[in-house]
């Protein structure tokens, strides 16, 4: 089972790969994939062979991307972020397409998007989303990727709901228990009761949840919120799951980051041990 961490690409840099290869971490789910890297240039394909060269230099592998897209605006989320909103969903998928092709290159299997808020309403717009993520599953599926929902902007029935109604068999769950928290969307052992065949990616991430009068929780260091996480993956690898292990600590790059992702390693293992 690998255990790596999120990491954009503004952020790489041999230091880092190199502690994060003597800490234990085995992968990254690379993130920020933009033109830099993506557009059709020699300058570009050098520029992202150079990555994967460091990578290798550190045997660290890419199991996963997470979508990135240009001016996401999270101050507004329901209609700033991901391929939800209509305004944006043209650019985004076909964003989507260029960055799972870049995927195939270094063979990159998930690919994981904050998909956006899902209306819950069963109505045209519903319907539209519903076909327009087929055909994005599919180009996935020609390309042998997975095509992941991040967990946490709907609850574990609704994603549920909508994995089905999009009916393609590379559609899975990138299982992000702290957002079920800080977006309020219910316990995120509900959502292994009901997706736990979906789970293909874990973050290992931690939170609690919005006090009185808050609009969103907080995170928290892995296993000092309220996910119960150690619980949580000891029932994911006892049923089966053997899928990359993603440490996100969503704070700046610097020591206070790589200490925290440093003590998840080692909480990590020691469960991962202590299961059955």
């Amino acid at each position: 089972m690998n255990i790596g961490t999120l990491l954009r690409c503004p952020h790489i840099d041999e230091r880092r790969i190199a502690l994060f290869n003597e800490i234990g971490l085995d992968c990254i789910q690379i993130a920020g994939v933009f033109e830099e890297h993506l557009a059709p240039t020699d300058e570009a394909r050098k520029k992202s062979d150079a990555l994967f060269e460091l990578f290798g230099k550190y045997h660290i592998t890419v199991p996963s991307m997470f979508l990135s897209y240009p001016n996401q605006n999270w101050k507004n989320p329901k209609e700033g972020i991901g391929i939800v909103p209509a305004h944006t969903r043209s650019e985004r998928m076909l964003i989507s397409c260029r960055l799972m092709e870049w995927c195939k290159r270094y063979n990159i299997k998930y690919v994981t998007c904050h998909v956006g808020f899902v209306p819950e309403e069963r109505n045209e717009f519903y319907d539209r989303f519903i076909l327009d993520m087929q055909q994005l599953a599919r180009f996935a599926g020609a390309l042998g990727q997975e095509f992941l929902f991040e967990t946490g902007t709907e609850t574990a029935v609704h994603l549920k709901q909508t994995i089905a109604d999009i009916n393609e068999p590379n559609v899975g769950v990138n299982f992000d228990p702290a957002n079920l928290l800080i977006y309020n969307n219910g316990d995120p052992a509900g959502l292994v009761d009901i997706l736990a065949d979906k789970i293909k990616v874990v973050h290992c991430k931690d939170a609690n949840p919005p006090v009185e009068g808050a609009v969103r929780g907080k995170e928290t260091v892995l296993g000092e919120g309220a996910t119960n996480f150690t619980r949580l993956l000891k029932r994911l690898v006892d049923g089966g799951f053997n899928g990359p292990l993603i440490i996100e600590r969503e704070l700046v790059p610097g020591p206070e980051q790589e200490k925290d992702i440093k003590d998840a390693v080692a909480l990590i293992k020691s469960t991962i041990q202590g299961a059955n």
